[in-house]
């Protein structure tokens, strides 16, 4: 079992990530969690290359040997400067008014626990050019190469990334070559070739048909192989109906080429890219208890990278969760605190998001977020950055949820801050350990919209052909609005009145029966009339709240910059 892997200078990647038999690798997109599971695998060729090599010479061992790009089969790239980090493979420094060149290598360092035994094994890698670098085993401090650990070559790597596909046929491979098509993503061209190596062992195709069975009600049938073509074929059955396995979902061909690949090699450690790729969110949970159970039973050493909320929160109490959030690092809180109890409730991916957001912001719901990116948008608020991706936690207008997720949150996170923007209630809003609770003036964000000119705008479109929709849209704003209304734009009506459902919705709902066409103007639709508006025609406390979440957003992350 591994224990321990140190990266230097590889893609993204300078860490140091503590291992365990199950381990769950968690961030956003580009963080780095595929290039780990990678590392492990370039780590892996040079130790079996420097094996190989070390039985054929008798030269010293600190002797680079040379790894071709195209022996990386579960690292495709293509140029092997692509595999460091800014793609920086020399340094030039000067020494004594002399310029000298010096390589720029990348370090991996595995240590383990392997028959009994503790080890640890180094190797660095140098830049020779595109098609080529080379690998050496790393000195230690007495300036002598590391001893290698012949138990290490016991831990066999398996990578597999997500299904790409399922390939309407397919040709039988030998070994290499589904190594080599897995490595360069190409799942799709090899599932019934994982079936048919598994289906030689009885008692592991019972076990794969077991677990397909039990999660989706199909039973598979043995492939086939068809001499005169050279192909496998593979079929199903659902109900008393038998398809081909090209017939099947994708999450089905997931869940399969999953399992295929673990019951089909001996491999001791899995690394497994997306395992709940192509699964609807109900699944995800099982499909991850029924894999850590499978590689348990195989006495293998699981690694995974996921953007899965629902085994994130299955894996946080029971398995090492490494947050690729800033530097990665172990999530470490103590499971009798009462920030776990409180985490449990709300939810792991709660935790991250708060971790790497920095902040967060409460809404009533998704359609006051769109309006507020379409304000920041005309009045060209520095805001609109921090509202493109926040973390933006819906509270349906109550600030007891609000403030029950927040301290929650504070708790595991000491200096989170987050904002709060109700609509017009009824209730005393605090200020209080880091959330600043606003509320606007008028009953909902919708008042904020410009109604009569914006409606107009909105009917003509880009072409002056529209004016009887201009006119259709101005005949009902003058039904549905108090002609006193119309007359002061100050009086209280735009600002008591549920615009969304009291005028918004009604209006449109007529416009669109007048024109006999379906409704395409609804709620959710609202923030293209926000978008329509000219930055003079809102109200000055738009700014004033987008001030407040810039001030907030900013301020937090400048702090942890």
């Amino acid at each position: 079992m591994f224990t321990k892997l140190t990266i230097k200078n590889f893609k993204r990647l300078n860490a140091e990530i503590d291992l365990d038999s199950s381990v769950v690798l968690v961030g956003p997109n580009n963080s780095g969690k595929t290039s780990a599971l990678q590392s492990i695998t370039l780590w892996d060729i040079g130790m079996r290359k420097w094996a190989e090599n070390r039985s054929k010479t008798k030269a010293k061992q600190r002797t680079g040997v040379v790894i071709n790009r195209k022996d990386l089969l579960t690292l495709p790239v293509r140029s092997a400067k692509q595999l460091w980090k800014d793609l920086h493979v020399r340094e030039i420094n000067k020494i004594n008014g002399k310029q000298e060149t010096k390589n720029v290598n990348i370090e991996i360092i595995m240590e383990g626990f392997t028959e009994g035994q503790r080890w640890e094994l180094g190797f660095e890698f140098y830049y020779n050019n595109d098609e080529s670098f080379y690998c050496r085993i790393i000195e230690n401090k007495n300036d002598k190469s590391m001893k290698f650990p012949e138990v290490a070559l016991t831990e066999k790597i398996g990578f597999l990334p997500p299904m790409s596909g399922l390939a309407s046929d397919e040709d039988k491979l030998v070994a290499g070559s589904i190594n080599s098509r897995i490595g360069e993503g190409r799942t799709a061209e090899v599932l019934r070739n994982l079936c048919f190596i598994v289906h030689e062992d009885t008692n592991k195709w019972n076990n794969l048909k077991k677990n397909l069975e039990n999660l989706f009600k199909i039973e598979i049938k043995k492939p086939i192989f068809d001499n005169i073509t050279g192909k496998i074929h593979m079929t199903y059955k659902e109900g008393h109906n038998t398809f081909d396995l090209a017939n099947s979902g994708r999450g089905f061909q997931q869940i399969l080429l999953l399992f295929a690949y673990i019951y089909s090699g001996n491999n001791k450690v899995l690394l497994i890219d997306e395992p709940d790729a192509h699964l609807e969110i109900i699944r995800q949970k099982d499909i991850f208890n029924i894999l850590s159970e499978t590689v348990k039973k195989e006495h293998s050493q699981l690694i995974i990278a996921t953007h899965s909320e629902a085994i994130l929160n299955e894996a946080w109490r029971k398995d090492k969760v490494i947050a690729f959030i800033g530097n990665p690092h172990t999530v470490n809180l103590n499971n009798r605190s009462q920030v776990s109890l409180a985490l449990t409730d709300l939810g792991y991916d709660q935790y991250l998001l708060a971790k790497e957001k920095k902040w967060v912001l409460y809404l009533e719901g998704s359609t006051d977020l769109a309006v507020l990116r379409a304000f920041a948008k005309v009045l060209k608020h520095p805001a609109k950055k921090y509202l493109e991706s926040p973390f933006v936690k819906y509270c349906r207008n109550v600030p007891g949820e609000a403030r029950k997720h927040f301290f929650a949150l504070k708790d595991a996170i000491p200096d989170l801050v987050g904002v709060a923007i109700f609509d017009n209630l009824n209730a005393n809003l605090q200020n209080k350990r880091g959330l600043q609770e606003l509320m606007w003036k008028k009953c909902e964000i919708e008042n904020y919209l410009p109604i009569p000119q914006v409606l107009k705008r909105y009917a003509s479109g880009e072409n002056d052909l529209f004016s009887r929709k201009v006119e259709i849209i101005s005949d009902l704003i003058k039904d549905y609005a108090p002609p006193i209304a119309l007359k002061d734009q100050n009086n209280d009506w735009w600002r008591k009145t549920k615009m969304s459902d009291d005028f918004l919705d009604k209006v449109f709902g007529e416009y669109f029966k007048k024109l006999d066409a379906p409704v395409l103007m609804n709620k959710g639709n609202y923030y293209q009339l926000a978008e329509l508006a000219a930055p003079e025609e809102l109200d000055a406390e738009i700014k004033e709240k987008l001030d407040k979440i810039f001030e907030i957003a900013n301020q937090n992350i400048q702090n942890n910059a």
